[in-house]
């Protein structure tokens, strides 16, 4: 009986710390990491242009759409690419990274 109640015990506390790190987090407030990556027509052997995935390179009707419905949705997303001078119609497409940042692929 000891042991289990030790082995709760033990799972509770090393369960502690995962709660601060569950925390959601609104991505429409507050400032995110943002990147703006220009996509090149002519393909060369720079790693830059290597880097870019497929699907934003090539980009799909739908996969535009989406990227135009996030600008819509996300207000400060909207102002960062104006601020940046970004014309929006020429957005083809926005990852969202690990860290909740955006990766946003401009043509």
């Amino acid at each position: 009986m000891r042991k289990l109640v030790m082995l709760v015990f033990t799972v509770l506390i090393a369960a502690m710390p995962l709660g601060s790190f569950a925390k959601a987090r609104d991505v429409n407030s507050g400032p995110v990491s943002i990147t703006v990556i220009i996509i090149k027509d002519e393909v060369d052997d720079d790693d830059e242009t290597q880097q870019v995935p497929r699907t934003y390179r090539y980009p799909s009707p739908q996969t535009i759409a989406k990227a135009q419905d996030e600008i819509r949705s996300n207000a400060y997303l909207k102002n960062f690419l104006l601020k940046k001078r970004v014309q929006l119609r020429n957005v083809v497409g926005i990852q969202t990274a690990f860290s909740g940042g955006k990766i946003v692929y401009v043509r």
